[in-house]
């Protein structure tokens, strides 16, 4: 560091007549060194303080916001966030069987609306939800969305108090998600509410199968443990932002929770219609085999390519004019063979089904995209117009 002006010592000069002849050399040289020292000074003053500051990437909100040990931070943040979080337990009765449910979920907006699973409160003739301090509310289905497992529930009044103060949960991007960012999950596992656990993303971009055999695409995958009843909780960055809603599964450090960017789009849709309508292309599609490459004697990127396995009567494929395979069986295996091969969606390229599926998922029905895809080892474009996904 530069000393400054009240700290520089000066080192006195004798000027004896017999030294003359140095004295202004030596008088040059301790101008210059206070002009120097003076610009640095007043260089500092100028700018220091006003040096603009850079910003701050959302990926690090969290260090600004919540400081301290690992603990220290998971406390603060579970205190931040928790009365915003909800239990949830429906009451119906399926094939004449009275049953109850029970999950969660969270504050979504200040008007009373809360986002759980949909499988929560499927079937469900009457819904309740649970305050952190206790309150109990008697709550409305504003609508469900079986395809993405989202449903939103309304209740007429949020109730806040020195005990209790809930908000709205930001929702964050989900597709700035990364493995390894840590996260938290809070629910209702076993009906024991206000639980919560923590751990990594350990994956994005998973492909959920659904019992409609349907798939929910871009799913992030956590070894935060979730449990029965966590279903409809927030998984939260460590900013408090909901990056997913929690949807249980069993498995050893396995869990699964919906992005949060597709919860916004069908939460926002159903407040705003009722419901949310995916796109559809129509058809079942796998990965070209092995076998089935070399049956056909396909180039290298027809062999990479997704198999057109059946095309829907009446969809938007059969409209467009794709085709679909033939199923044979050779050596005792079954394989698919002859159908189109999509290769290409609006110039990307592609090589996996979950890859078209995500791909679709951010459209909307009437949107058109161009398939690149190869029939009789030819390669071919066709425009397609998506869709509504029947129920």
């Amino acid at each position: 560091m530069l000393p400054t002006m009240d700290t520089m010592m000066i080192v006195p000069v004798s000027l004896h007549r017999e030294e003359k002849g140095n004295v202004l050399p030596l008088m040059a040289i301790l101008f210059l060194l206070i002009g120097f020292v003076l610009g640095i000074s007043l260089t500092t003053i100028l700018y220091g303080e006003e040096t603009p500051a850079t910003d701050i990437p959302e990926s690090n909100v969290s260090n600004i916001i919540i400081n301290g040990s690992s603990g220290e931070i998971y406390e603060n943040l579970y205190n931040l966030v928790f009365d915003s979080v909800v239990s949830v337990r429906a009451e119906g009765e399926i094939n004449g069987n009275q049953f109850i449910s029970g999950g969660s979920g969270f504050l979504y907006d200040a008007e009373g609306y809360i986002v759980t699973n949909q499988h929560v409160v499927e079937s469900a003739d009457s819904v309740e939800v649970y305050f952190s301090n206790g309150v109990v509310m008697d709550a409305e289905i504003t609508g469900t969305d079986v395809y993405s497992d989202i449903a939103v529930l309304k209740v007429d009044e949020v109730p806040c108090d020195e005990t209790c103060q809930p908000y709205p949960l930001p929702m964050a991007n989900s597709s700035r998600i990364n493995p390894a960012q840590m996260v938290m999950a809070i629910g209702t596992p076993f009906g024991l509410e206000g639980s919560v656990t923590h751990g990594i993303v350990s994956a994005t971009g998973r492909t959920m199968s659904t019992t409609n055999g349907f798939s929910i695409p871009n799913v992030i995958q956590t070894d935060a443990p979730l449990n029965p009843g966590n279903s409809g909780g927030p998984l939260i960055d460590l900013s408090g932002k909901v990056i997913g809603v929690n949807r249980a599964r069993s498995g050893d450090n396995l869990g699964f929770a919906i992005p949060s960017n597709k919860a916004r789009m069908v939460a926002d849709a159903i407040i705003e219609k009722g419901e949310y309508d995916h796109s559809w292309i129509g058809i079942q599609m796998l990965p070209v085999s092995p076998r089935a490459a070399d049956f056909m004697d396909l180039n290298e990127e027809a062999a990479r390519g997704v198999m057109v396995v059946v095309v829907v009567e009446g969809g938007p494929a059969e409209e467009a004019g794709l085709k679909s395979a033939e199923e044979v069986k050779i050596n005792d295996e079954i394989i698919f063979i002859n159908g189109d091969i999509i290769v290409g969606v609006d110039g990307v390229e592609v090589y996996n089904s979950d890859q078209i599926i995500a791909y679709i998922s951010e459209k909307q029905p009437g949107d058109e995209i161009e398939l690149e895809y190869y029939r009789d080892g030819e390669k071919m474009t066709t425009q397609l117009e998506l869709g509504s996904r029947p129920e």
